[in-house]
């Protein structure tokens, strides 16, 4: 196993723990966190769709997370990164999606915190590229 192989194995398993454990989290305790989303969107433009969001979000965040647990066994196994790939791909749109919502909310040091995230997300499309 090579440098980049490992490092591209550690890049997966950030976004591995983040939405699983996020994805989960809202999938377990759905009626609090969905609510909890409601208030946030109330006196916004999303209020209407506040609900499917949360749930394209939960979907997302799962996607993301299994992607890359099956990214990093894809290519620890056979060294495939395709799945590592769509991963990264899956954990950015995730990322970009949060930072929206949390600008149109209007909670500014949310979305701020988003950007260490993205900023990693990013590093990891760029190591896949290659």
């Amino acid at each position: 196993m090579d440098k980049m192989m490992i490092l591209k194995i550690l890049v997966l398993m950030f976004p591995a723990v983040v939405f699983l454990q996020a994805g989960l989290d809202k999938l377990f305790n759905m009626k609090s966190n969905a609510q909890y989303i409601q208030s946030v969107f109330a006196k916004t433009a999303l209020s209407s769709v506040s609900v499917l969001l949360f749930v394209l979000l939960v979907i997302l965040e799962l996607a993301a997370g299994l992607h890359a647990v099956a990214g990093a066994i894809m290519l620890y196994v056979s060294g495939d990164a395709m799945l590592g790939y769509l991963g990264m791909v899956i954990s950015t749109i995730t990322l970009l999606g949060l930072l929206a919502g949390q600008r149109i909310a209007g909670d500014y040091a949310g979305a701020a915190g988003i950007v260490p995230y993205l900023a990693l997300s990013f590093l990891g499309l760029y190591l896949f590229a290659f």
